[in-house]
């Protein structure tokens, strides 16, 4: 509860100054009485107030979607109700409400809108409400909703769209076991690997990170995105990152992934693969970027040695 919470809701406040108060008290001085009227009313009128604001959040977003399936909105009406119902979804709880309304699939209709804002706004929303949420993560598995954004991903002409749309791919793959597999059905892989090897750097990114997420923890996928030449990639974009500024956010997790696959899959290194790395790694420098040497200085160890060296 943030502070503006606080000050809209007086009760709150009394509430958290009085819990204080009594916990600053030392146990065993501590008299547990019945409470008196005063402090009753006082309670109830409280819990009132929160029940009001769960109350509200519910009628809130139903307001929203009136205007998201009335024929009469206008694209900026829509819009404002995205972002509201996105900033409602970002909570669990209701995440969870809008969901049991049907307003997820209400909003999910908009993936497919012909306006580039509003597709972006939907798959926010999906984003936020699904992430970490296990009571609604069969949600993708038992919808078009993976379809449609993996087509976005790929097709959109609008760079914000393809990378919200990833977004809300990785959020609802990730944790997600029967998403997952409906993502491999739709050859999502496919997918994200071609978005590896996109110019937009949030798309790269996205990419690496969602293809991590689900490497680490399935050696099957390990194998599948090693066989697709991914490990190669990601030595190639290392020889650019050697020679290229190295705060780029794409470092530190295309040397995740590069370890991720050498350490659980079958990757051939190049020749010239512990020499990229070395140079990669002398030019990280600094201590925000230890991580990143530390990793270099695993994937050099795991490197074959030589061919000069062998025959010797």
């Amino acid at each position: 509860m943030g502070d503006d919470d606080l000050q809209n809701h007086p009760n709150w406040n009394a509430i958290l100054q009085w819990s204080l108060k009594f916990q600053d008290e030392p146990s065993e001085n501590r008299v547990l009485e019945p409470l008196d009227q005063e402090r009753r009313e006082f309670l109830m009128r409280a819990f009132e107030d929160y029940a009001a604001m769960t109350e509200d959040s519910v009628k809130s977003m139903r307001r929203h979607l009136e205007v998201l399936k009335s024929s009469d909105s206008s694209n900026e009406e829509c819009s404002v109700a995205l972002e509201e119902i996105a900033f409602h979804a970002e909570d669990i709880d209701e995440a969870n409400d809008l969901y049991l309304i049907g307003g997820l699939q209400v909003c999910c209709a908009y993936i497919k809108h012909n306006d580039p804002e509003l597709q972006s706004l939907a798959c926010e929303v999906v984003a936020s409400a699904v992430q970490n949420n296990e009571k609604i993560a069969h949600f993708a598995s038992e919808t078009y909703v993976l379809g449609d954004l993996l087509k976005l991903v790929d097709n959109s002409p609008h760079d914000g769209v393809r990378i919200k749309s990833l977004l809300a791919v990785s959020c609802l793959v990730r944790g997600n076991e029967g998403a997952l597999d409906k993502f491999n059905k739709l050859e999502g892989y496919n997918v994200v690997v071609r978005a590896l090897q996109s110019p937009l750097q949030k798309l790269q990114v996205k990419s690496l990170f969602l293809v991590s997420a689900v490497c680490a923890v399935s050696p099957e996928q390990c194998s599948l995105y090693c066989s697709m030449g991914v490990p190669h990639q990601l030595f190639a974009m290392c020889d650019k990152l050697a020679t290229e500024a190295t705060h780029d956010p794409a470092v530190v997790l295309t040397l995740k992934l590069l370890l991720i696959l050498v350490e659980g899959g079958d990757v051939q290194f190049p020749p010239n693969a512990a020499d990229s790395l070395a140079a990669l790694r002398d030019r990280l420098g600094g201590e925000s970027l230890e991580e990143e040497r530390e990793i270099c200085k695993k994937l050099i160890s795991l490197c074959p040695p030589p061919t000069d060296d062998i025959d010797r």
